[in-house]
C-alpha cells in the first residue's frame, strides 16, 4: 500500500481487527494480537497484503502460519507495546459482542472509509443472486454481527454516503444483519470504499467480465476463470500483445 498514510492504514487495520482479529492479554504473561482467515481463499490477502500493512503500521514482522488441517491462515503479533496501543485506540480483549468503530475514526471521513474497508475485506460477504434466467448476476453485500453498536456505526456512515440498505435483527436478538443489493450499491462501494482483499476483487472482476459470478468457487477457481478469459481475448484476431 505504497503512498497510503500510516493513519489511514491504522484505521484500516482496526477494521480488520474488528472483523478477523483477537486481542489476548494475560498480565505479565502474554500479550498477543491474532488475525485468522480462510486459508483456501485468503492466503494471498494474509501473506501479501495484510502482513505488509501490519509491518508498516507497527514496525514488527508478524508471524505467519498456515493450518491446513482446519483451513486457517494466521498472523500473530506478540508485543506488549502493540497490545497496549490497541487498547488505547479502543480495541478491548475478549469477545466482540459489543465492539464498535472507535471514536477517533468516526470523526474523520477518510479514516471511516478505511476502517469499513478493513471490515469489508474480512467480515462482509460479496455474492450475486440469481436472476430470472438462473444466472448469478444481482450483487449483494452483507454483514452479520453480534454487535448492534457496530451495525449502527456502519449504517450511520453508509447513510451519509447515500447507500441504500436494510438492517435486520435475528430471531434470538443476538445477531444483526446489514444487507445491500444492486449494481448501484456495488459501484458506489467500489468508488467510495473499495476492497483490498484479492479474493473479493477476483469475484468482482469475474462478474464484470462474464456478467455473472457463480457461488461456491474458491480463490483458485476464480483466478483460472479470469486467466481463461484473458487467453481467449489474446487469441482473438487483431489483438496485439
Amino acid at each position: 500500500m505504497s503512498g497510503v498514510k500510516t493513519e489511514v492504514l491504522l484505521a484500516y487495520e482496526t477494521g480488520v481487527h474488528i472483523g478477523d482479529g483477537n486481542l489476548y492479554l494475560k498480565k505479565d504473561r502474554m500479550y498477543r494480537v491474532t488475525y485468522s482467515g480462510n486459508l483456501r481463499n485468503e492466503k494471498e490477502y494474509y501473506r501479501n497484503v495484510l502482513r505488509k500493512i501490519l509491518y508498516t503500521v507497527y514496525g514488527v514482522e508478524p508471524c505467519y502460519y498456515e493450518r491446513k488441517h482446519d483451513n486457517t491462515v494466521l498472523l500473530i503479533l506478540n508485543s506488549k507495546e502493540i497490545v497496549k496501543m490497541k487498547i488505547k485506540l479502543g480495541i478491548r480483549p475478549g469477545n466482540k459482542n459489543e465492539i464498535a468503530i472507535p471514536a477517533w475514526i468516526k470523526k474523520n471521513t477518510e479514516l471511516s472509509k478505511a476502517c469499513i474497508r478493513g471490515i469489508g475485506d474480512t467480515d462482509f460477504s460479496l455474492s450475486f443472486k440469481k436472476d430470472r434466467k438462473g444466472l448469478y448476476k444481482e450483487p449483494r453485500i452483507e454483514l452479520y454481527s453480534r454487535s448492534k453498536a457496530l451495525i449502527d456505526d456502519i449504517a450511520d456512515f453508509l447513510s451519509k454516503l447515500e447507500f441504500t440498505f436494510s438492517v435486520e435483527e435475528g430471531r434470538d436478538k443476538k445477531e444483526f444483519r446489514l444487507r445491500m443489493y444492486g449494481k448501484r450499491n456495488l459501484f458506489r462501494w467500489v468508488r467510495e470504499i473499495g476492497f483490498w482483499n484479492p479474493y473479493k476483487n477476483l469475484k468482482l472482476l469475474t462478474w464484470k467480465i462474464y456478467g455473472y459470478c457463480n457461488p461456491g468457487l474458491n480463490y483458485t477457481d476464480y483466478l483460472n476463470l479470469l486467466r481463461s478469459s484473458w487467453r481467449k481475448t489474446l487469441l482473438q484476431p487483431g489483438v496485439v500483445v
